[in-house]
């Protein structure tokens, strides 16, 4: 009946086990976002954006990242949502706005993307494909197949050469698995359209109180005037017309100006153009068009070609022309106002940063507001011995503090970030479980002067309550832990030390190790027929242990089999033989010192009057001898 129990309480440990480990899947963020928001609502969300590139889809049984081909995995934006397997794209668009910290108002939180483009049409801020140039910020949406119908949507990140750039989730292959950084062609008929959300600065802030002070200003620009001031220079008939528009794309140094001439006469049109200047009274003539029998002709031209590069905040007059059979026909004259594109603030993604020598990392800019001219920016360190930054990508080289400082090269908006450069972390930590109650700790040595310690930190659980247990020299690459229990798990995290708080290194990532199990001892073993019964001291509960024999006391142990419980039988024995047993406890990942050898001699078995009888009576061995009784030698019988 005992061996009867111990065997279902081994089979029901070790399912129990089993369930344990194939229903904890740990889906690990090896993406966090590490961008810290600034309040401007563009630049944040294409930072957060930014920190995700990389984030692939996880196995949902194992926890770790699919390959390309596969699909239907865990992602932490589907979770966010509370579904962690579907088509995620949209999902990621929704949690990097609300990482960000922009407002419902501004970007709405949703799981599809049709609904996405409902959302801003109702509202007029979507646009089709070929409305409205795309900018950066604008939420771009895609049908592979060229319907109608918004199947995948993106963050665009840049607009240049003809090719808009973004950053997607659920892309990467035909099902699509990551987040990535994609370039695609401007007129590429997969893309259906563009929603352009209604950033604002200060309402939806949530960064340094700095930044808000700027973002609270409201930049006003002037617009472009649009009227006649003298309409004695209009010429209509009822043959011609010389019509002046509106100027468009209107900056602090250019201006697009626009004009229509109708020529419904018999004499062709010999030259058109603008009459452009500061002076009302005295404009001067620059030639756009030649000759042309068109009954219907477009004037357009940047005037900064013509006329040279305007100034900032200054009105000018223009109006059409064309000359026609010698004479020149004028049409009204309008005004425009440029206005100063310069930028007024340049947004870094980051105002602080921490890092460790040969750690790069990329900072995004902003210039604002957004209709400013962007001729680049200009990088400085204080320091190169500790960074160097090359376009915005920096590179950590020694430990130490420096600033950078970020400034257009159209106008003086500048911008500046801190950067401490740390210790780096222990990375490579190994361990060893010396006994059931001592672990020893190794790791490879730090090679930086601004070392002066390590601290080992110590916890039962892998994500919090690490308490620091000890320390070692900057020369020292081991420590042991002699205060552990035996068969226990714990984690260890390390820090650098260095000669100043500011540049100690963040803490290591988890080390597990699990203290060795209490070792066993067997107590007593008794013999029962052709079985033997050993008897275990357990030292610990809810262990296996494994029974080793062997018939030589030094030598030759195999395993013959385990159990839970503190008794175990072996019938595969020889009786009147010698044997020696030793035992293990084992758990999941460790094994105990084996226990010192118990000696057990088997007892021949005690025979009964049956089996005497049956001996007696066996043919192989009767009990008479089968002979002649004469004795040939005495000639006599014996008796």
């Amino acid at each position: 009946m005992k061996k009867a129990i111990c065997i279902i309480l081994t089979i029901f440990i070790f399912a129990s086990s089993m369930c344990i480990s194939s229903a904890a899947v740990d889906y690990a963020d090896n993406f966090p976002n590490t961008h810290r928001n600034t309040g401007h609502n563009l630049a944040d969300l294409i930072a957060v954006a930014k920190t995700q590139i990389g984030y692939t889809e996880l196995s949902t049984s194992t926890g770790k990242p699919l390959v390309p081909g596969q699909d239907g995995g865990y992602t932490k934006y589907g979770a966010w949502f509370g579904m962690p397997t579907v088509a995620w794209c949209a999902f990621f668009v929704a949690w990097c706005s609300n990482q960000a910290g922009i407002s419902t108002s501004v970007i709405p939180r949703m799981g599809n993307c049709a609904a996405f483009a409902n959302w801003f049409s109702e509202r007029g801020r979507y646009f089709k494909r070929g409305e409205l140039a795309p900018r950066t910020g604008d939420l771009i949406f895609y049908n592979w197949a060229g319907g109608s119908t918004q199947k995948h949507i993106g963050i665009v990140t840049g607009v240049s050469g003809g090719y808009v750039y973004t950053v997607e989730g659920n892309t990467g292959s035909h099902q699509g698995y990551r987040a990535e950084a994609k370039s695609r062609p401007v007129g590429a008929g997969y893309i259906i359209g563009y929603a352009r959300p209604d950033y604002n600065d200060a309402k939806t802030y949530v960064g340094s109180f700095s930044f808000a002070q700027y973002a609270a200003q409201k930049y006003k620009y002037a617009q472009s005037q649009s009227g006649a001031l003298d309409g004695s220079h209009a010429k209509r008939t009822s043959t011609l017309a010389v019509i002046t528009s509106s100027a468009t794309e209107i900056s602090g140094s250019d201006a697009v100006l626009h004009g229509r001439v109708e020529n419904q006469s018999s004499y062709p049109v010999s030259s058109a153009g603008f009459y452009f200047g500061e002076n009302k009274s005295s404009l001067s003539k620059y030639r756009t068009t030649g000759y042309t029998k068109q009954k219907s002709t477009d004037l357009s031209c940047s005037i900064a070609e013509y006329a040279g590069k305007l100034e900032m905040l200054k009105t000018y007059y223009y109006c059409a022309y064309a000359v026609i059979n010698g004479t020149t026909y004028k049409g009204p004259v309008y005004s425009l106002k440029t206005i100063d594109d310069r930028p007024q603030m340049l947004v870094l993604s980051d105002a602080e940063l921490t890092m460790s020598p040969g750690e790069t990392y990329e900072i995004f800019t902003a210039v604002l507001p957004l209709e400013a001219s962007d001729n680049g920016i200009s990088w400085s360190v204080s320091n190169n011995d500790v960074i160097e930054v090359n376009n915005g990508t920096v590179k950590a080289k020694n430990v130490g503090n420096a600033v950078i400082t970020a400034q257009t090269n159209y106008g003086s908006a500048c911008s500046a970030c801190s950067v401490t450069v740390t210790l780096p972390s222990v990375n490579e930590i190994e361990s060893e479980n010396i006994s059931e109650n001592e672990i020893k700790i190794k790791w490879s040595a730090i090679e930086q002067n601004e070392l002066t310690e390590y601290e080992i930190y110590r916890s039962e659980i892998p994500d919090d309550d690490f308490t620091l247990i000890g320390t070692a020299k900057s020369n020292e690459t081991e420590f042991t832990d002699n205060s552990v229990q035996p068969g226990k798990c714990y984690y260890y995290r390390m820090r650098c030390l260095g000669e100043t708080e500011d540049y100690n290194s963040p803490l290591s990532s988890p080390h597990r190790e699990r203290a060795l199990p209490a070792q066993p001892e067997i107590e007593n073993i008794t013999q029962n027929g052709k079985t033997l019964q050993l008897e275990i001291k357990v030292a610990q509960s809810g262990l296996l242990y494994t029974v080793y024999r062997s018939r030589s006391k030094f030598s030759g142990y195999t395993p013959i089999g385990k159990t839970a419980c503190s008794y175990y039988y072996d019938s595969d024995i020889v009786i009147g033989e010698k044997y020696y047993y030793r035992v293990s406890a084992d758990t999941e990942d460790s094994q105990s010192r084996i226990s010192e050898p118990y000696i057990k001699q088997t007892d021949q078995i005690p025979q009964t009057v049956d089996d005497f009888i049956f001996k007696m009576l066996s043919p192989e061995k009767p009990l008479l001898k089968e002979e002649s009784p004469f004795n040939p030698a005495s000639e006599f019988i014996d008796l």
